[in-house]
């Protein structure tokens, strides 16, 4: 049986949320190609566990950006099959250049600690070392479980010591086909 497999295996017959951070995993498709299909990836959960939702959050740029069609596309995508929680894109000026900012991390936080009481465990999208304390708080604090899901070269070392899935061991399953790829 494969690591992963003996991980999900923990979440048999658990109320289960997922929490994805847009901007991680954005960054790490953009560098390694390949996407997650949302539909394939809740077939694939829902036989390991009771699957009560996914969260999708992300950072949506202002309508004179060149990334906000795309985006908006993505977002028809991906509507049907998650709760999107948006918040608005910052726009800072650094010297000459205009840096976006769109961390969704602590509101992913805040809706994992709002919902705990209600499921068993947590299955994180995101690789970014800023949720260990996430973890302590679950399962320390909560008694709970917590999963990360994440792209293997994109997945910080200390969630790597934690419950983890790396997506590209279950690619096979959850990759969106190109021919149904939204633009963004």
């Amino acid at each position: 049986m494969h690591k992963s497999e003996l991980i999900l295996e923990k979440l048999s017959g658990k109320k289960v949320g997922v929490f994805c951070d847009d901007s991680n995993l954005y960054h790490a498709y953009k560098k390694y190609g390949w996407r997650i299909d949302f539909i394939k990836l809740k077939q694939f959960l829902g036989p390991y566990c009771d699957l009560k939702f996914i969260n999708y959050y992300i950072a949506v740029p202002e309508k004179s950006d060149a990334d906000y069609h795309g985006v908006q596309n993505f977002l028809k995508h991906i509507a049907p099959i998650a709760v999107v929680k948006t918040k608005p894109v910052k726009y800072i000026k650094v010297g000459n250049t205009i840096v976006r900012k769109g961390d969704v991390d602590v509101e992913m936080v805040l809706d994992v600690v709002r919902t705990l009481d209600q499921l068993d465990a947590v299955v994180v999208l995101s690789g970014d070392s800023d949720m260990l304390e996430l973890k302590n708080y679950v399962i320390k604090d909560k008694n709970k479980i917590i999963v990360f899901m994440g792209y293997q070269e994109n997945m910080a070392w200390e969630l790597r010591l934690c419950w983890h899935i790396y997506l590209n061991n279950i690619k096979s399953e959850i990759i969106l086909n190109n021919k149904n790829k939204p633009q963004v």
